[in-house]
């Protein structure tokens, strides 16, 4: 069809595969049609016709369409062969049509056990700018469900952008993802935006995006003529209860993924497929899951739901030959499996991008295989002061002075931790006349005088910041997050101590009732003290999860730590027979400050040499 911008015939007419657009003197007539037709014409190719030397000014005026510029006139050959180009279908690549095989291929091993009704509804091409939010556990193929949408649904020929939102502190890390991904194509035919997480972002990160999703992106961020809004966030409402306008405009359709404890029989479905592709891809003989294996496997909780089972499998098939695989031939991470221990499975899933620093969030069951090391250490918090119900109470408990048994120990313990250096550097000085002239025993007296200066400079210094904390404030904080950023700060020294820090760390519900930076003052000294007490090599296991009240014990969330002490300390110690842990002047910094905020503390040593300290905070 042929006519001006104003033709009648066009609002009557078939939408168009593609348009050309002769452009006049100051484009507003053009500019104007374009706007009117967009939504009809959203699926068009447009050729621009116009002054040569306009072609970039063109296209940034009519950004919005999926264009090129032809300078006029255009020869008939040219004219024709771009029309011709623009109404054949691109063809997928290699590596996108292995791309789409592969999503297809685990999102039928992973899913065709669920009846999911939204998904149809979401795959419509009619509602591809219908935003879609994905709930579920980290592991259950948020991501993947969101790429399948994307890949086989409306806006399967543009770009699809991941956004990190655990890893975003501003708004315009966000926008700079969406322009780098959608830079890949000039004006891409349309663009999938998935907010991975959405419930780390900070409640006014949320209400920027909940208004780009509502009114468009910001001017001069990449345009698409179709735009789609998807979202991954946790199992429960709660949630995105910072910004309820975010949940609202992401959810225009809702899909719940369920964990891998509700579907217990596919442990051995995706056992068996993940067995036959694994070796079908590196031309082995086909093998197989012994039930012993299969059972040891169907005890354990999965926290890491399948993205862990998936990992667990590969990392067995990498290191055994066996066939049938028996159950002691289990691996993770190098180590025996064991459904009682808690394990750092290494494959991630994608949608929880910031984690690839750790083993996969654990859920609430995932911690019920510790409850034996949590029982050890009750009888020993019973005595602490219990969080109380209401937050009022709470506070007024928490301002209370610290009590005679609380300041003997803290006077012990500082005792305990002088007396060593001390000893240590009255030895050396002793020996220092009669051995100056050994430059090995001056290098060794200098080193280790430095080190010992440093250590009662900083027990100092703990000493000072405990006695400047004022009365607690009343703060909600996430718990979660703090003991990330606590970790994520030590990140050089756990590296080069080569340490394996295990963590599984709720983060549904993670929020406490609490004084933010004097809490993290105590889980700093915690943490820290912690980490140099475990040896080069050694592990530390980390969790926290929402613990449901009682009549006597109100809802708390807690955390959970673990380690293997170092030597434990003999009798010219303080306190005969108790480990450098219990003896730890910042470990007993921590507890006053966590009673302070009305917490419980609980530390003990097991025949074993190990550590196991279990702390409650009043939940929020």
């Amino acid at each position: 069809m042929l006519g001006a911008p104003g033709e009648p015939r066009f609002d009557a007419a078939p939408p168009a595969e593609v348009i050309l657009l002769g452009l006049g003197d100051d484009w507003e007539l053009e500019l104007e049609y374009a706007h009117s037709v967009r939504r009809r014409a959203r699926d068009a190719h447009w050729i621009l016709i116009g002054a040569p030397r306009s072609g970039d000014a063109a296209l940034r005026c009519f950004d919005t369409l999926r264009a090129e510029f032809l300078a006029y006139p255009p020869t008939p050959d040219v004219l024709r062969e771009r029309i011709r180009a623009a109404r054949r279908p691109a063809a997928p690549t290699l590596s996108q049509r292995a791309g789409r095989e592969a999503v297809a291929e685990r999102f039928s091993r992973w899913f065709s056990d669920l009846e999911l009704p939204e998904l149809l509804r979401a795959l419509d091409p009619r509602l591809a700018d219908v935003t879609l939010l994905i709930r579920g556990e980290p592991g259950t193929g948020r991501s993947l469900l969101a790429q399948y949408v994307h890949l086989f649904g409306g806006t399967a020929a543009g770009v699809f952008v991941r956004v990190p939102c655990a890893e975003a502190t501003r708004a315009d890390e966000i926008l700079a993802a969406i322009e780098q991904a959608g830079s890949r194509a000039a004006t891409p035919a349309a663009l999938a935006i998935c907010l991975e997480n959405v419930e780390r972002l900070a409640p006014s990160i949320q209400a920027l995006v909940c208004d780009w999703i509502e009114l468009g992106l910001p001017p001069g961020v990449v345009r698409a003529p179709r735009l789609r809004w998807m979202g991954t966030g946790g199992d429960a409402d709660a949630q995105l209860q910072p910004d309820a306008g975010l949940c609202r405009a992401l959810s225009e359709l809702s899909i719940r993924l369920p964990p891998l404890r509700e579907r217990p029989h596919l442990i051995d479905v995706v056992t068996r497929a993940v067995t036959r592709a694994w070796c079908e891809t590196r031309r082995e003989r086909s093998r197989r899951f012994g039930e012993d294996a299969l059972a040891v496997m169907e005890e354990y909780p999965w926290p890491g739901n399948l993205r862990e089972l998936e990992a667990l499998v590969v990392q067995t098939l990498a290191c055994s030959t066996s066939d049938p695989v028996r159950s002691d031939d289990l691996q993770c991470n190098g180590r025996a499996f064991s459904p009682l221990l808690p394990s750092e499975i290494g494959g991630r899933e994608h949608d929880d991008s910031s984690a690839e620093r750790a083993v996969a969030s654990a859920s609430a069951e995932g911690m019920a295989r510790h409850e034996i090391a949590i029982r050890r250490v009750e009888d020993v918090s019973a005595a602490a002061p219990r969080p109380s119900a209401a937050p009022e109470a709470a506070a007024a408990q928490r301002a209370a002075p610290v009590d005679e048994i609380s300041l003997a120990r803290l006077v012990a313990s500082l005792s305990h931790e002088v007396r060593n250096p001390l000893a240590t550097l009255r030895t050396f000085a002793e020996l220092l006349p009669e051995r100056f002239a050994d430059p090995e025993f001056r290098n060794r007296f200098a080193k280790v005088v430095s080190q010992d200066v440093e250590r009662i400079d900083a027990l100092v210094e703990q000493l000072g910041r405990l006695s400047d904390l004022q009365a607690p404030k009343h703060e909600t904080v996430n718990l979660s997050d703090l003991l990330e950023q606590l970790l994520d700060a030590r990140e050089e020294t756990i590296r080069n101590r080569r340490l394996l820090v295990l963590k599984e760390l709720d983060a549904e519900r993670s929020m406490v009732v609490a004084d933010r930076e004097q809490l993290r003052f105590a889980f700093d000294a915690l943490l820290g003290r912690s980490l140099e007490l475990v040896p080069e090599r050694g592990d530390v296991y980390l969790a926290s999860r929402y613990h449901n009240g009682e009549p006597a014990h109100p809802p708390s969330v807690r955390v959970l730590l673990r380690f293997h002490d170092p030597e434990s300390v003999g009798s010219a110690s303080p306190a005969p027979g108790l480990s450098v842990a219990e003896n730890s002047l910042e470990l007993t910094v921590a507890e006053l400050v966590i009673r302070a905020q009305g917490g419980r503390f609980a530390l003990t040593s097991s025949e074993g040499k190990e550590t196991v300290i279990v702390v409650d905070l009043p939940a929020r």
